[in-house]
């Protein structure tokens, strides 16, 4: 009778297991299949899965970074982003044969603008708006003159 609870602790033991390492398989899935890199923080992967699954609302959406200059590409790979924020993500079409960049998982102003354009989106707008408020953000910053040391 002994014997026939151990192997009902052994079997309990061995069901939990299966079931922890099925569960944290689960709790780290890729379902997107995104690269590594896309995955360093949750905002950076938020930004890589918008652009997978809404990749015609990032398209001709402006990147601020410079990387849709010839000049501004250079320190972006040299590949010029003609299709706007999309290309920071995607260099073609990711689900037909198009292959991912790293570009915006280095870049803060792409994955943060990709973000921001989901929750303009999220809240109704159209891309005309969308467009209008990221050309809008960059076009009134403002650039100083004064440094720790006072100024220039």
């Amino acid at each position: 009778m002994k014997n026939k609870y151990n192997f009902l602790w052994i079997g309990i033991l061995l069901a939990s297991l299966i079931g922890g390492v099925s569960l944290i398989k689960v709790a780290y899935a890729n379902p997107l299949n995104l690269p590594d890199y896309a995955l360093l923080k949750p905002q950076i992967k938020e930004a890589y899965s918008f652009a997978k699954l809404n990749s015609e609302m990032l398209s001709g959406l402006p990147c601020n970074c410079g990387c849709g200059t010839p000049e501004g590409a250079e320190a972006h790979g040299s590949r010029v982003h003609s299709r706007g924020l999309l290309d920071c993500f995607t260099e073609g079409d990711i689900s037909n044969g198009g292959k991912w960049d790293s570009h915006a998982s280095e870049c803060g102003l792409c994955y943060e603008d990709a973000l921001e354009a989901k929750k303009l989106y999220d809240e109704g707008k159209s891309k005309d708006e969308v467009r209008s408020s990221l050309l809008k953000k960059y076009s009134e910053l403002k650039f100083s003159d004064d440094t720790v040391y006072g100024k220039k």
